[in-house]
């Protein structure tokens, strides 16, 4: 597990974890619409935001679903008639105080302003190697107001030892970012700068957030953690219930089909943040489960940008999309941009598409490989 490269983009953006999640699931949803209307036949079939209905007699609010037509030529909602649904879901990165922080903090030697204290540290030990970074924040720099950052590197073969030091004037609110990517390098970014700027990918994330100043000291920081998708087996737990729960009222039976006359479909999002358990749940409930690459979202958001400007998140909703042409061919342009390669089969690692088709004198939601 890593942190997504959406996370990446988004964390620069400066909103609350929720508001941005909110965007990017929103973001996925659009992108697996888009893909559905790409099979004009199948968006006959189509209702979006359903409650459908399982053996539980719960009511499941699934994205997309679609039901065989009524005596009217219309999606009869009735279960008996559905042949299909998808669902999407994302958990993206919880930032939470790190431990080490709360236990610092909790020290009486560090109840005094930040700027009194001799500073907070932690160590980062990178799995399967042979060195470890030892990083101090504190206020020893050359110019008031200035917060410094000293990062030492030890080999644990040997005596090496690489010092580095990095000083920032600081503003209230702002934000130091420390990181490390998934080749092991260790980036420190100050103000201004933003993890896009990191080619590889991350494996850890900590923001030094610079929280009150006086006069021209630093006076209190806080120091988050991020951890990529802690809530990932909840939600895994939500997808593979609906599955099971719906097919039993549609089939009569929890195991899936062989013939396929109704399949369930997971769109995921951030798939780096999901780790193998939560993987395999979702694997034996649901007929397939499909991701959408980071690299994707992160364009759908610079492409919704550079169209609609300071508005541009407020347009990344499936009611705009019914509503708003420019919004339709904002989205298909996108899926174009990428050849039609936006879901990707989490086990096989290849490209598919939706596809619909008449087997047996039946409906089918069926998923197709792309060359």
């Amino acid at each position: 597990m890593f942190l997504s490269d959406v996370f990446k983009y988004t964390q620069g953006l400066g909103q609350k974890g929720h508001q941005i999640g909110r965007k990017v699931g929103d973001a996925i949803e659009l992108l697996t619409l888009g893909m559905i209307n790409n099979e004009q036949s199948l968006t006959d079939f189509l209702i979006i935001e359903d409650g459908v209905e399982g053996a539980t007699t719960a009511k499941h609010k699934v994205e997309f679903s679609f039901y065989n037509f009524n005596q009217n030529n219309q999606p009869s909602k009735n279960s008996a008639d559905l042949f299909g649904l998808i669902e999407c879901k994302k958990v993206g990165v919880e930032q939470t105080v790190k431990s080490n922080f709360k236990d610092w903090k909790a020290k009486a030697e560090n109840k005094a302003d930040f700027n009194l204290t001799n500073g907070y540290s932690f160590t980062i030990s990178p799995t399967g190697t042979n060195f470890k970074w030892s990083i101090l924040v504190d206020t020893k720099a050359t110019a008031p107001n200035n917060i410094r950052i000293k990062t030492l590197k030890s080999n644990t073969d040997n005596d090496d030892v690489t010092e580095q030091i990095f000083e920032y004037n600081c503003l209230a609110k702002s934000q130091l970012l420390i990181s490390l990517d998934i080749d092991n390098n260790l980036h420190v970014l100050g103000f201004g700068n933003a993890l896009s700027e990191i080619p590889r990918s991350l494996k850890k994330c900590i923001i030094v957030q610079i929280e009150t100043l006086s006069g021209n000291n630093v006076k209190s920081i806080n120091v988050n953690e991020s951890l990529p998708g802690p809530q990932t087996p909840e939600k895994a737990k939500q997808a593979s219930f609906v599955s099971l729960d719906v097919r039993k009222k549609v089939l009569g039976q929890f195991d899936k089909s062989l013939n396929k006359s109704f399949v369930s479909i997971l769109v995921i999002g951030e798939i780096s943040h999901w780790e193998e358990k939560s993987r395999s749940m979702v694997r034996l409930c649901n007929d397939y489960n499909l991701y959408i690459p980071d690299e994707v979202l992160v364009y759908l958001f610079s492409q919704f940008e550079i169209t609609f400007g300071v508005n541009s998140q407020n347009m990344i909703t499936k009611t705009n999309y019914r509503i708003s042409q420019d919004v339709r061919t904002l989205v298909n342009s996108i899926i174009q941009n990428f050849n039609g390669r936006i879901l990707k089969d989490m086990d096989s690692e290849n490209f598919v598409k939706f596809k619909h088709e008449l087997i047996e004198g039946t409906n089918r939601l069926v998923i197709e490989e792309l060359n």
